[in-house]
C-alpha cells in the first residue's frame, strides 16, 4: 500500500507539472498528447489499482470479492498494450524520416495485433503479468528510441536536448521498461514461490516509477523556464 501510494504520489506531480507546461505551451501538440495520456495512466492507477483494497476493506463491496474487479490484473494487461502502443506513438511523432514514420505506424498496429492475440489464445489475461507483450513491446521501444537518440545526435538540437520534452519522455520510459521488463518476466514464476522476490520486485516497480515520473516533472520544468511561451 505505501508503495501505492508513493507512486501515485510522482504520478500527480507529473501530471500536475504537465498541465502547468501545456497551458503555457499550447502549440506543442505531442506534448499535450502525453499528458492527456498521464492523465490516462493516473485515472487507472487511482481506481483500478485501489479498486481491489478499497473492495477488502469495505463491507459493503466485500460481494464483489468473487468478480473480476477484485483481482485487476486484467486491467494492467489490457494497459500494458495501450501503454506501449502510446510510447510508440509518441516516439513516432518525433521522427522526421518518413519511411521510418510509416514503419513505426506499422509497428505499433502489429504491436496490437500480436498482444491482443496472444491474451486472447493463452491463459495469463486474468492471472499475471503477459511477458509476451513486455518482452515484444519494450524491444520496439528500444529500436525506435535507438533511432530517436541517433537522429538528435545528428541534429543541431543536440546542443539543447535538455529543453525537448521529448527527451525526457523517450528515456525516462527507455530505462523504466528496461528495468521492470526482466522483473515482470521472472515474476511471472517466482511470485508465487518466493515472498523474498514479491519484495524485490514491488521495490524495484516503485523505485523505477520514481525515476520515471520524476523525469517527466524534471523535463515539464526546465522546458517550461527554457523555452519560448506561446
Amino acid at each position: 500500500m505505501i508503495y501505492q501510494l508513493i507512486i501515485n504520489f510522482v504520478e500527480i506531480i507529473a501530471v500536475i507539472s504537465g498541465v502547468k507546461y501545456i497551458m503555457k505551451y499550447r502549440e506543442d501538440s505531442s506534448s499535450r498528447y502525453f499528458v492527456y495520456f498521464l492523465y490516462f495512466t493516473l485515472f487507472v492507477e487511482l481506481v483500478f489499482g485501489w479498486l481491489p483494497t478499497i473492495i477488502e476493506n469495505l463491507e459493503t463491496l466485500r460481494f464483489l470479492e468473487s468478480s473480476i474487479f477484485f483481482n485487476n490484473q486484467w486491467t494492467y494487461n489490457i494497459y500494458d498494450i495501450i501503454s506501449f502502443s502510446f510510447y510508440l506513438f509518441f516516439i513516432t511523432l518525433q521522427i522526421k524520416s518518413s519511411k521510418f514514420r510509416g514503419i513505426g505506424r506499422l509497428s505499433i498496429f502489429i504491436f496490437i495485433a500480436f498482444s491482443v492475440g496472444n491474451l486472447l489464445i493463452t491463459d495469463v489475461f486474468f492471472k499475471t503479468v503477459s511477458s509476451f507483450n513486455y518482452i515484444l513491446g519494450s524491444i520496439l521501444i528500444f529500436l525506435f528510441t535507438s533511432y530517436y537518440f541517433f537522429q538528435l545526435l545528428l541534429s543541431d538540437n543536440i546542443l539543447a536536448f535538455y529543453k525537448l520534452i521529448p527527451f525526457y519522455v523517450v528515456s525516462g520510459s527507455l530505462l523504466f521498461y528496461l528495468i521492470v521488463t526482466p522483473i515482470f518476466i521472472y515474476g511471472a514464476y517466482y511470485n508465487k514461490i518466493s515472498p523474498q522476490f514479491v519484495n524485490i520486485h514491488a521495490l524495484i516497480l516503485t523505485l523505477a516509477n520514481i525515476f520515471m515520473y520524476t523525469c517527466y516533472t524534471i523535463g515539464f520544468i526546465v522546458c517550461s523556464k527554457k523555452n519560448k511561451s506561446y
